[in-house]
């Protein structure tokens, strides 16, 4: 069987990064490694212990917060064939990988699958769901230069895409993953199925930045639309395209029944 190798870099979010864990070791197809890159936030040491014993576990801790960084490190030191991105505050259904998996034996060069947005609040040291939505829009490249409604986490693809494309780009950070989906578009195959088996956490307050952060950000954007001559001078954040776009949200499966993984 194939290997897959789970990329998750991770700061101070240990509750989450249990979580996350948890609903991996509930993958119905189990042979995957996962790797933990902490981005110089405190000690992961004891969610380590914690899985240990139940996942096949490959922890590094980094010098820097630099997720994209971690990313490309996590890259070089993976042992799979295939390579699946995670963030650390999300959840995958336990069909994901399995799933995914089919997609690129089927001769996909990178899947990802839709997205079901949560909000929560806390309760008792865990997240409990207060709603959920879809995060459901058709692959389509054109218009992906516009606004992306590519989620990255659960996405999993041929880690030799990499030989040919090179790594995540550090120069655009936070729209590495706008940049990926585009620059793998542009010459291979990308499947984005009707399932919905990516738990995506949604803060319901929005992504609200200082206008120092907002300049920032804007520089990596400046750069992103110049690298891909892309049509829009707007930036936008996660929220603002969901709002945009959830007349065009398509069918898709949903199995989620509002209950997050609890970890043992």
């Amino acid at each position: 069987m194939p290997m897959v190798s789970v990329i998750i870099p991770t700061y101070n979010r240990p509750r989450e990064l249990s979580e996350a864990l948890e609903a991996l070791t509930r993958q119905y197809y189990q042979d995957f490694e996962v790797i933990l890159l902490n981005n110089n936030g405190d000690s992961i040491i004891p969610v380590v212990r914690a899985f240990e014993d139940r996942l096949t576990l490959i922890h590094v801790d980094l010098p820097e917060n630099h997720h994209v960084r971690a990313r490309n490190h996590g890259v070089t030191i993976a042992n799979g064939q295939f390579i699946l991105l995670h963030d650390d505050d999300d959840l995958l259904l336990p069909s994901h990988i399995e799933e995914s998996l089919g997609d690129l034996e089927a001769g996909a060069d990178l899947t990802y699958a839709d997205a079901e947005l949560f909000t929560y609040r806390w309760e008792n040291g865990r997240r409990t769901v207060i709603a959920t939505e879809p995060f459901a829009y058709p692959y389509d490249r054109d218009a992906m230069k516009q606004d992306s409604t590519f989620i990255p986490s659960g996405s999993m693809y041929r880690k030799s895409l990499h030989q040919t494309l090179g790594a995540f780009d550090e120069d655009v950070f936070n729209y590495w993953d706008w940049d990926w989906i585009l620059r793998v578009g542009k010459d291979h195959l990308v499947l984005h199925p009707a399932r919905a088996t990516v738990l995506y956490a949604f803060n319901p307050s929005g992504n609200h930045q200082s206008a120092q952060q907002d300049a920032a950000r804007k520089v990596y954007f400046d750069r992103l639309v110049a690298k891909h001559e892309l049509p829009t001078t707007e930036m936008k954040n996660f929220h603002i395209v969901q709002s945009e776009r959830r007349a065009r949200l398509r069918e898709t499966r949903r199995t989620f029944d509002g209950q997050l993984t609890e970890s043992e």
